[in-house]
């Protein structure tokens, strides 16, 4: 922990009256588009990168944490150590099954113990995703959610299903990226942006997904 200490220190010396203009110019609402950024750019790393690169770009996206934390403490909102023993917590609570008496036998199972655990712990919140995720994303996310507390969220059309059924590996990558593409085609043959077709999609989704889950204690 001495090297995070260390990483905590500096910026509070980076924040400080005698410290870097710059630094000291930011503000939360500044530093938004360099964690999205930072958080990009570790993806980037993890696909094409090399292990000093992901290391590079994991320190990066750390400082985004660590310097947003020293801002919120200068609010008097929390201290980075409430930031990180509020996870720890939450990692606790949701692995029963590693530190308490909880018994799985596939990562299936843990899944669906944790969408349950999220599900009574949040409610309906747990459909809440950020609005600046990429609509396609935030689509597989809430469907992934729905099914983890045992929720079918979307019926699939009966000739997709049969244009995919009898497909796997990169046949299927094939035939899904075939049908992906040619949806953005026809929206844009329409002059309608599939992007915020899928986002309006998603927040009606959203909704019914809310609907469903209000009705059960899971």
């Amino acid at each position: 922990m001495k090297s995070f200490d260390k990483l905590v220190e500096i910026m509070a010396t980076l924040r400080s009256k005698n410290g870097c203009p710059w630094d000291r110019a930011q503000d939360i609402e500044s530093l938004k588009q360099y964690v999205i950024e930072e958080a990009y750019e570790v993806v980037d790393a993890i696909e094409a990168g090399t292990p000093d690169d992901i290391r590079e770009e994991l320190g990066d996206l750390a400082l985004q944490v660590v310097f947003i934390a020293r801002l919120a403490e200068e609010k008097g909102w929390f201290k980075i150590d409430a930031v990180l023993d509020g996870i720890n917590d939450k990692l606790i609570h949701r692995h029963p099954h590693v530190f308490g008496n909880t018994r799985v036998k596939t990562k299936e199972d843990v899944l669906k113990n944790w969408g349950r655990q999220k599900h009574r712990e949040k409610g309906t919140k747990i459909f809440d995703i950020p609005l600046q995720m990429p609509s396609l994303q935030a689509s597989y996310r809430l469907m992934e959610k729905a099914q983890r507390i045992g929720l079918k969220p979307v019926k699939i059309d009966r000739s997709i299903t049969a244009r995919t059924q009898h497909l796997s590996g990169k046949k299927l990558e094939r035939e899904i990226s075939a049908m992906l593409l040619s949806v953005v085609a026809v929206s844009q043959e329409h002059g309608m942006n599939p992007e915020d077709i899928l986002r309006s999609a998603n927040k009606a989704l959203i909704t019914g997904l809310k609907t469903k889950s209000g009705k059960n204690s899971f």
